[in-house]
């Protein structure tokens, strides 16, 4: 029976069966469980000690010799370092035993068991593991380089040289008739492509299946999933070498059906170990695609001859996207992506100079250039989310009211086809420009060339370029078939959308109108600018403008003002709870406390700017909007506290309040608690005890301030129920005894929820005897709510509130100006006059017309808006259903805080506590590349901080939900 022309059933044997020939043959007993197999029969026994094994029953149709190689090859990869199973001998000695199931003999084997999760269960893999597959299986194949076997030469359906004649024997079986001509279409595609290199393809034994189902692996020290073993060798054969890696890239689009360059970690990893040639790298995507179409149609063949193989039945879904996805694009781009991804030379197309404009009227002058990215004028208030499509019209339309021509422009990473609460970078960076004129145009021929009408679209294809015009309305356009000449009327219209290709772009298909940013630089070798077309210069090409910024930034900007991540996205433009960066993709800000409105805001923008054009000077001189902002903020506290300041910023706040309460008390001393971060001038600093924010905080910590330990009720000295009545009772211990020392407290500060180290809430029933005792003492109490204030938890508007007290001075700051700078001090009256007694304070902008008008929106909205009740839900919804995900996730410890205002604790070991660290940080890279910004805090930097826009939706919390659990389980 041949294997290439003939399905083959799986051997018919029991569990039951294979553990009796298993106790018969090798001398073990145990239980067993059948595992999957398109082929073969596999099953795993366990034995009472608890060992494992695999016990393969293999096809008939294969021989002796193809068995013996299969073990060959683990063994030879074990001596070389690799994890793989090991035959065990039987009873007898052999390797191989024979058996008899029902009158025909089988080769049965028992394999050592490799541990370890298959990563095919993981979800999408990182593309850290992707690397690590591709680095794998290039040790793999230069370690079997060497082997020889006669079982190496099979007749097997897997072995993509052989591919195409598998494929074309099996068409027949593929039922839906849509499917069977794509596959059709896509086999004639790869044969063409295959053609010119095949016979130059090296040679050599490869496992041949070396996918994600067959890879097992465990999480390494920053968590993320790694391949560590390799099994089922039952496709050991002699192939191309760089089938290897085709077979192996097909896997991922199971996992990542939107991503098509998801592989190219993978390549370059194998490359690196292997130094693949031109001619496998123009092989790679091609082959790519038959390993696609080979799946799908032994696919059904096996079902076909098996029709009760569920492993074989619930693989086809799969096996369709690993042939929909490659299938799907143009073998020549990708071919380019995977060339520059490596750093190898790309063709570049043939210049478009000398080429005649499409439209002679618009040779007077240049269309209206109409922006559509990040920097678009034409696009505000997030109206690019709602309907992008109409509003590029709406744009061009303007454009046209004012100019006889507009244009959009070549390359550009276009607002209006980007999406919010997208795993995936947007399909947004156009191809083509939509050209639009006041009246109608007669669009000629720019050179010499035949006419084609294709997909709704008219193709010029001539020696060099082809032009691909898309109208909706059109008069005496060219007919099929037409030899044109440059200058021939080519059709009459007043708006069109136009490419620029080289012939061979036009050849099968159409280009798309858009891609991902990711992938325009490939396109860029099939795809021109057609701006000369229309009487402008090209735009320029996309640069590593991010890269380069960076480097600008740290070369003129102190580098201790610290960026976030190693490569950031250059960010841009913001939209509510959404950043958004130059390529137009949008992230979900987790972090930004700052914009409590949500970036963007029209109004606090319509405030800015009436305010800036009336009036923006100091709070010396007299004005209503000062009066008007104080009176707003004491309205949302009690009576005692009845005087307001104004400064710019949280760190200035806090260096007032430490001044107010040393003037009032008379006392130098102050009382903080460990693990918080106050600020940034030399008194806030002082009193900043985190030594994640400064790793010397402990070393440098001036004499006249003392600490007392943060009241954590999850990890300190502490825990669970009474914890903050313990915590209270050494504060105050600590508070008697540098009375006793002669350094009494005169100042008490702490944020009522610790930001820094995690949203950690000071455990209950501690802030209150602390303030009596302070207070007992003759001190006063400073609440920083610069970070946890402003209605944040939902609950509260202030965060003491949660505890039952009311402090003697408030610090605010952050959420005051949705980004612009400006923050306030509340007390009361006579700890002010303390400080007047000893002179006047000022600050040139606190206070200021524009900053008092700014804070009064502020206050407004959050209000109008309900936007502290919306932290209260949506915050309730975000920390459920986290808790949640820590059911299935143990790397998550627990979730601290309320409303939105969390923090997200991992940790390596629930009973220890062990903080996560490594972990956390490759989860918050891992979640930038899912469209999510999230960041560590804490001492330990093991804590998630969760702090986004007041305004954040449900719809944004389950797509952070979502990416958090594909993060941790990836």
């Amino acid at each position: 029976m041949d294997p290439v022309t003939t399905g083959l059933p799986r051997p018919a044997v029991t569990v039951d069966q294979a553990i009796a020939f298993a106790r018969e043959h090798f001398g073990v007993d145990g239980t067993g469980v059948e595992l999957g197999s398109q082929q073969d029969r596999n099953v795993l026994l366990t034995t009472p000690g608890g060992t494992r094994y695999l016990f393969k029953v293999s096809n008939p149709v294969f021989t002796r010799a193809e068995i013996e190689v299969q073990n060959l090859a683990m063994r030879h990869l074990a001596e070389r370092g690799h994890v793989t199973p090991q035959p065990t001998a039987a009873l007898d000695g052999a390797e191989i035993v024979e058996v008899d199931v029902d009158g025909v003999p089988h080769a049965v084997r028992l394999l050592t068991f490799v541990p370890g999760a298959p990563l095919s269960s993981g979800g999408a893999p990182w593309p850290a593991t992707l690397a690590r597959i591709g680095q794998l299986a290039g040790q793999m194949t230069a370690a079997l380089a060497d082997v020889t076997h006669p079982g190496l030469e099979r007749d097997l359906q897997w072995d993509l040289r052989q591919g195409e004649a598998v494929v074309a024997e099996r068409l027949h079986l593929i039922e839906d008739p849509t499917r069977r001509e794509s596959v059709e279409r896509a086999l004639r595609r790869v044969t063409a492509d295959l053609d010119p290199v095949r016979d130059a393809l090296p040679t050599q034994p490869v496992h041949g299946d070396l996918t994600t189902d067959n890879l097992v692996g465990d999480r390494d020290h920053e968590g993320v999933l790694r391949p560590t073993g390799i099994i089922d060798f039952g496709d050991v054969m002699t192939s191309w070498r760089v089938a290897e890696l085709a077979v192996a890239c097909s896997a991922v689009f199971r996992h990542e059906p939107d991503r098509p360059l998801a592989i190219l970690p993978m390549v370059a990893a194998f490359d690196a170990e292997v130094g693949l040639t031109d001619d496998e790298l123009a092989a790679l995507w091609p082959l790519i695609v038959l390993r696609g179409t080979t799946l799908v149609v032994s696919g059904a063949e096996q079902l076909a001859v098996d029709p009760n193989n569920a492993y074989a039945a619930a693989a086809l879904d799969d096996e369709w996207a690993m042939y929909e996805v490659p299938a799907a694009q143009d073998a020549a781009v990708m071919t380019a992506a995977i060339r520059l991804g490596l750093g190898r030379p790309v063709a570049e197309p043939a210049s478009p100079a000398g080429i005649r404009p499409l439209a002679s009227s618009l040779v007077d002058g240049p269309p209206a250039i109409v922006r559509l990215g990040h920097d678009s004028d034409a696009l505000w208030d997030g109206v690019w989310l709602e309907d992008g499509p109409a509003q590029e019209e709406v744009a061009l339309g303007d454009a046209v009211s004012r100019a006889p021509a507009a244009m959009t422009l070549f390359g550009e990473a276009r607002l209006t086809r980007a999406r919010a609460n997208s795993r995936d970078e947007p399909t947004n960076v156009a191809l083509a420009c939509d050209l639009r004129t006041a009246s109608p145009v007669t669009l000629t021929a720019p050179f010499d060339g035949t006419v084609g009408h294709r997909a709704g679209a008219l193709v010029l294809t001539g020696r060099d370029h082809a032009v691909v015009l898309r109208i909706p309305s059109v008069h005496g356009a060219a007919g099929d078939g037409d030899v044109l000449a440059a200058g021939d009327a080519l059709a009459t219209t007043n708006r069109a959308t136009v490419w620029l290709t080289v012939p061979a772009a036009v050849a099968d298909s159409l280009p798309p109108a858009f891609v991902r940013s990711s992938e325009l630089p490939a396109w860029r070798t099939r795809v021109l600018d057609p701006a000369p077309l229309l009487g402008t210069e090209p735009s320029p090409a996309p640069t590593r403008d991010a890269v380069d910024l960076l480097e600008r930034r740290t070369g003129a900007y102190a580098p201790l003002q610290e960026h976030y991540y190693a490569a950031p996205p250059q960010i841009e433009r913001g939209w509510r709870e959404h950043l958004v960066d130059t390529t137009g993709r949008h992230y979900v800000d987790m972090v930004n406390n700052v914009s409590v409105l949500g970036h963007g805001h029209p109004e606090v923008a319509a405030t800015a700017a009436d305010q800036w054009r009336r009036l923006n000077t100091n709070s010396r001189f007299h004005y209503a909007a000062v009066a008007e902002l104080s009176e707003r903020l004491l309205a949302t506290v009690p009576d005692e506290l009845d005087t307001v300041l104004l400064v710019n910023s949280g760190s200035e706040a806090v260096d007032l309040a430490l001044r107010l309460t040393r003037a009032f008390s008379g006392r130098e001393d102050v009382l903080c608690v460990t693990e918080s971060y106050h600020g940034w001038t030399v008194a806030s600093d002082a009193v900043s005890t985190s030594t994640s924010d400064n790793p010397l905080a402990e070393q440098t910590r001036p004499g006249w301030v003392h600490t007392v330990e943060l009241p954590n009720a999850y990890r300190g000295t502490h825990r669970g129920a009474g914890a903050g009545e313990a915590y209270a009772r050494d504060a105050v211990a600590e508070i008697e005894r540098l009375s006793r020392a002669g350094t009494p407290i005169g100042t008490w500060i702490a944020e009522p929820r610790n930001g820094n180290a995690g949203a950690i809430g000071l455990a209950d029933g501690f802030l209150a005897p602390v303030f009596e005792a302070i207070r007992a003492g003759g001190g006063i109490c400073i609440s920083d709510e610069v970070q946890v204030g402003y209605g944040r938890q939902g609950e509260w508007f202030w965060g003491y509130e949660e505890h039952g007290v009311v402090p003697d001075v408030i610090t605010m700051a952050k959420a005051m100006g949705n980004g612009h700078p400006l923050g306030a001090v509340i007390t009361r009256a006579e700890i002010a006059q303390a400080l007047a007694d000893q002179g006047t304070f000022f600050s040139s902008s606190g206070g200021s017309t524009l900053s008092s008008r700014i804070g009064a929106t502020v206050l407004d909205v959050i209000e109008r808006d309900g936007l502290q009740e919306n932290a209260r839900i949506v915050g309730a919804h975000l920390k459920s259903e986290v808790e949640r995900l820590a059911e299935r996730h143990p790397l998550i410890g627990t979730v601290h805080g309320r409303g939105l205002y969390l923090g997200i604790e991992l940790v390596r070991d629930r009973e220890t506590l062990e903080p996560a660290p490594d972990e956390t940080a490759a989860l918050c890279d891992r979640m930038l590349q899912l469209g999510v910004v999230v960041l560590p805090t804490g001492d330990r930097q093991n804590v998630l901080k969760v702090k986004p826009p007041l305004c954040m939706s449900r719809d944004s919390v389950d797509f952070f939900v979502a990416r958090l659990d594909e993060a941790l389980g990836g």
